[in-house]
């Protein structure tokens, strides 16, 4: 396509959607100090001449402290290069699209827009060029500004980058600038009405990384959502800190219809009973916790979850959700008793994520009459469904309750039940608690030996209370000696050296004598034990 410049020149024009994907990726891959220093050196009128070609590149000459060629490749970005010393992108570049956009598509001010948009200071939009330019506000899709909804704004989103998904097949790379942009319009605004925009621009990123996500084929899906939620790990964090400094009850209601939608569309994603990127449910429960300080919304919301749970489902819906719903809504209110009621109707291992940090808060509180009441309600399914996996989070909940209230059995009891799947968290357990006589039974109940301890685990016990040990190793050097092989009785032998030194730690001489003696007389007949006592000098 031809047309004039400003000087009269002919020049090719390219396509106008090339030129917003090249803004896009000068933008996204530029970094914004050398984008400025480009800026200036378009300004500073060193761009001695830029055009583009038939090969979908923008080539220009700048002078600096030299003459630098400049080869921009629209089809193939990371091809591009310039003559000058910098490795990687530079301000040369930038300085000549700068100066090509002016050229070809309105002057300098046409360029400054777009020298914002790429520092994401206004939003994106579709370059037009001058031949088929609107009239001014014709045609061209406004934000809704402070005035807006969150449906309004939710609409305009979705018109202006609802189609970004479709650039992150590989990486969420693309969805950054966005959000950099859309968090850009509301910069000025109010910190309660700014907190609900950006919340609202998160969540809008969120669901277009929902939706790449399901053009990842099924074999590689799993390590794109490891890659994926690296990725976002930072906007899901910043989302529930801007819930977290909501304050309910001093907005005004617009800001409460605004935070009542982004509530919906939280709830709305997480009864979908289909595999998920993020944890919709946890995001909606957040929300809750702030918004049932409110007595009216507690009461509708309520109402709200116990229809949807009565009325048929026309599709298939994650009915799970409902309950945890419910039953953290009856938890925020203190209602315990309903609180678990609720959550026995639900698929446990789906919730207890949500149950345990319940229970810590009771203990926290010094509830014990109905902290007692949820780890009994826990118990009962962790045993049912019992593994290494499914007891940490209950054998964490079970120590810091028999720290907190030794003279309850019930939490001793919960934790020997469990074995041997609790086995590692009992005994590290009694030894931060300096139980060692019940840390030393258990290493026997359990059949472990002193060579498969850890040293600085036996350097404490046997400092500290070395009697306990006594049985410990007697058990395990019979059973060397019952291997009847040279290296079993060598593994004896050093246990036994262990022993004595116990003994002796233990100011009883005398019982390691007589504990010696009679193995000697056991084991007499074991000529090849014998050699190696002899050679550990254990006998002379």
């Amino acid at each position: 396509m031809l047309k004039y410049g400003r000087r009269g020149e002919f020049l090719m024009s390219f396509d106008t959607k090339l030129l917003a994907a090249l803004e896009q990726q000068l933008g996204q891959y530029i970094p914004a100090s050398i984008l400025k220093r480009g800026w200036s050196y378009y300004q500073g009128g060193h761009v001695q001449s830029s055009q583009a070609t038939v090969h979908q590149t923008l080539m220009g000459v700048v002078r600096g402290g030299d003459l630098y060629a400049v080869v921009i490749d629209a089809d193939h970005f990371h091809y591009s290069t310039c003559t000058c010393p910098y490795d990687g992108l530079c301000k040369h570049m930038a300085a000549v699209f700068f100066h090509y956009y002016a050229e070809a598509y309105g002057g300098e001010r046409s360029a400054e827009q777009a020298y914002f948009r790429m520092l994401g200071l206004t939003p994106a939009r579709t370059i037009v060029s001058q031949e088929a330019a609107p009239a001014p506000d014709a045609g061209i899709l406004r934000h809704p500004g402070e005035e807006g909804t969150a449906e309004e704004w939710r609409e305009w989103m979705e018109a202006e980058y609802g189609e970004t998904w479709r650039k992150c097949r590989h990486s969420l790379h693309a969805l950054q600038p966005v959000l950099s942009a859309l968090k850009g319009l509301s910069r000025d605004w109010e910190k309660p009405l700014q907190r609900l925009h950006w919340s609202t621009a998160i969540i809008f990123i969120m669901e277009q990384s929902e939706r790449a996500i399901t053009t990842v084929d099924s074999f590689s899906r799993y390590y794109h959502e490891m890659s994926f939620l690296r990725m976002a790990e930072p906007w899901v964090e910043h989302v529930y800190t801007l819930i977290s400094e909501l304050e309910p009850e001093s907005m005004s209601e617009s800001e409460l219809a605004w935070s009542r939608s982004l509530t919906e569309i939280a709830k709305e994603r997480a009864i979908r009973p289909e595999r998920q990127l993020f944890e919709w449910d946890t995001l909606y429960l957040a929300f809750c916790e702030k918004l049932s300080q409110l007595k009216e919304w507690y009461r509708q919301e309520k109402l709200a979850l116990l229809e949807s749970l009565n009325t048929p489902a026309v599709d298939e819906r994650n009915d799970t959700f409902l309950y945890a719903a419910l039953g953290m809504l009856a938890y925020f209110e203190g209602d315990d008793e309903h609180a678990i009621s609720y959550f026995s109707q639900a698929a446990f291992e789906r919730v207890q994520k949500l149950i345990y940090p319940c229970v810590a808060q009771r203990m926290e509180a010094g509830n014990w009459e109905w902290a007692e009441r949820w780890m009994a309600f826990l118990y009962e399914r962790v045993y049912s469904n019992r593994n290494a996996r499914n007891i940490g989070p209950f054998m964490t909940l079970c120590r810091r309750a028999d720290e907190d209230r030794p003279e309850l059995p019930v939490w001793t009891a919960y934790m020997m039940e469990l074995l041997p799947y609790s086995y590692a968290e009992l005994s590290e357990h009694w030894l931060h608690m300096k139980r060692y006589d019940d840390w030393a039974d258990l290493q026997l109940f359990v059949g472990v030996r002193p060579e498969e301890l850890d040293t600085p685990e036996l350097r404490e016990v046997a400092k500290t209370a070395p009697h306990v040990l006594l049985p410990l190793y007697h058990q395990s050097i019979e059973a060397a000696i019952g291997s009847r092989n040279r290296q079993g009785y060598r593994l004896a032998v050093k246990n036994l050296k262990k022993l004595e030194r116990l003994y002796k730690t233990a100011k009883e001489t005398e019982k390691w004598e007589s504990y010696l003696a009679e193995l000697l007389a056991k084991y007499q007949r074991l000529r090849a034990l014998q050699e190696e006592l002899w050679k550990g000098k254990i006998v002379t």
